[in-house]
């Protein structure tokens, strides 16, 4: 860009319609707050400064921002005046700086780079002093609508409008470019509203006109893009537009979703070539799929890795977890976070697994709780095996060593170590370390009492 450029990111609504205690540009679409998408097509552009207006909930956006876009910088709007009031926020961030300002709302999530670049493009093609976006809606309510006269621009406000303007389909999107000098002149000369007291940006395109400068207005034909987040159901409207677009992303790049409508994967996700997803699965950000997978029906995963040709079976649960290659998990299996599983391990129906690793080749197939624990290579452990890791007070670790094998409805009492090649009889309560290549074993004599049974019937009547 051949002139500097600055944009603003209005922040500050209160959001009454949400119905919330959270700040509106806070609310999380597609696993992120709406307003992380605004500032990452600042970003885009480039942007020389990237200034936020906060209000309502400063303290909770400031954090999030500040610590990944480190050199935002924030101005306040301390009472809510408009937006215009908004803006004039900004004007000490950049007094006497010449370049051109781009002003954006928090609560517009679904905007692409691509849309910006377009009118920045255009704007400065026009040689225009204040560029500004519209689109057309079926319905406008809640909107500004565009009036064109006579070869001039106004916006009118819902709030503002008669009938007849209230039936203008051709909305205003709250998007601007302007002359970073002649923008902070302009609103100096914005006066409040008669209908509600507040200072709208809107004026500033009937300013401009009126100081002979010239005002361009770009429109775009995805109105979808420009569409802000008020309410709730606004709010479920945008998650699901931006789920389709990073499903079609995902298709698109080899990955084969069976049901696009019943799938959800938040934005940061990323699949490889070649995976399927069935229908019913959510897989949340932070995590990382490899190529070859396959994710059955009902499966949940979060913020995990999972390397390439992992089967997980249906209705398993994923948390901050690697998964290793070649590994089948569930179904109805829950990895909790912490669990590290290497290459070719099986983790089988109705198995919790907790804060442990578990090592190459290794089999937990049912019914079986394995915490705090370390297991080793090609080790198998039976139906209903638990480790006991927690005294009331703290937990102990578990260890078992290479291929040793667990016999069923074990319970292993930490802290404790299982050597390597060593088995535990079934049904054991193990407490004490199990040296390598040893049987550990704990029952009490079984006994046979002949006759019992018929002796109880009689004694309850035959019943």
């Amino acid at each position: 860009m051949d002139t500097k450029l600055y944009t603003i990111i209005l922040a500050a609504g209160e959001g009454k319609r949400m119905k919330s205690d959270i700040p509106k540009v806070f609310h999380p679409i597609g696993g992120l707050p709406m307003i992380e998408y605004v500032l990452r097509r600042a970003i885009d552009l480039p942007s020389d400064k990237v200034i936020v207006v906060v209000g309502t909930g400063k303290e909770i956006i400031m954090d999030y921002v500040s610590k990944r876009y480190e050199d935002a910088l924030f101005v306040h709007q301390d009472k809510q005046l408009g937006t215009a009031d908004a803006v004039r926020c900004a004007a000490q961030e950049l007094a006497g700086l010449d370049g051109d300002v781009l002003i954006l709302n928090g609560d517009v999530p679904l905007i692409k780079h691509v849309l910006i670049k377009d009118f920045y493009d255009h704007y400065k093609a026009s040689r225009a002093s204040l560029g500004f976006m519209s689109a057309t809606l079926n319905n406008p309510e809640g909107y500004g609508r565009v009036v064109k006269k006579a070869g001039k621009y106004a916006i009118v406000e819902e709030n503002d409008a008669d009938e007849k303007t209230k039936k203008v389909r051709e909305i205003n999107a709250g998007i601007y470019l302007a002359s970073c000098k002649l923008l902070f002149k302009a609103l100096e000369r914005v006066k409040p509203s008669e209908v509600t007291g507040e200072y709208y940006l809107t004026d500033i395109i009937r300013i401009m006109q009126s100081l002979k400068k010239k005002v361009t207005n770009y429109h775009t034909d995805d109105a979808d893009q420009v569409l802000g987040v008020n309410t709730r159901k606004a709010l479920a409207h945008s998650e699901s537009i931006l789920n389709q677009r990073k499903l079609n992303r995902l298709m698109a790049s080899g990955v084969t979703i069976f049901d696009p409508d019943s799938t959800y994967v938040e934005q940061d996700v990323v699949i490889g070539k070649d995976s399927i997803v069935y229908p019913n699965c959510f897989i949340m950000n932070g995590t990382k799929i490899g190529k070859r997978c396959i994710v059955w029906n009902g499966s949940i995963i979060k913020d995990s890795r999972i390397n390439d040709g992992v089967e997980i079976k249906p209705y398993s649960v994923i948390e901050q977890s690697v998964v290793g290659k070649d590994a089948v998990i569930g179904p109805f299996a829950r990895l909790r976070p912490e669990t590290v599983l290497d290459d070719n391990v099986h983790i089988g129906n109705f198995v919790e697994i907790k804060k442990s690793s578990i090592g190459k080749g290794s089999k937990a197939n049912h019914l079986s709780y394995l915490g705090d624990a370390t297991i080793g290579s090609r080790v198998n452990v039976g139906a209903g095996t638990i480790t006991c890791n927690y005294d009331g007070f703290k937990k102990h670790p578990t260890i078992i060593d290479d291929e040793a094998f667990i016999g069923s409805d074990a319970a292993l009492v930490a802290p404790i170590r299982i050597g390597r090649g060593a088995i535990i009889g079934a049904a054991s309560a193990i407490t004490k370390d199990v040296p390598p290549g040893a049987l550990g074993i704990e029952r009490a004599d079984q006994r046979i009492i002949e006759g019992y049974a018929m002796k109880r019937k009689s004694k309850l009547g035959g019943r």
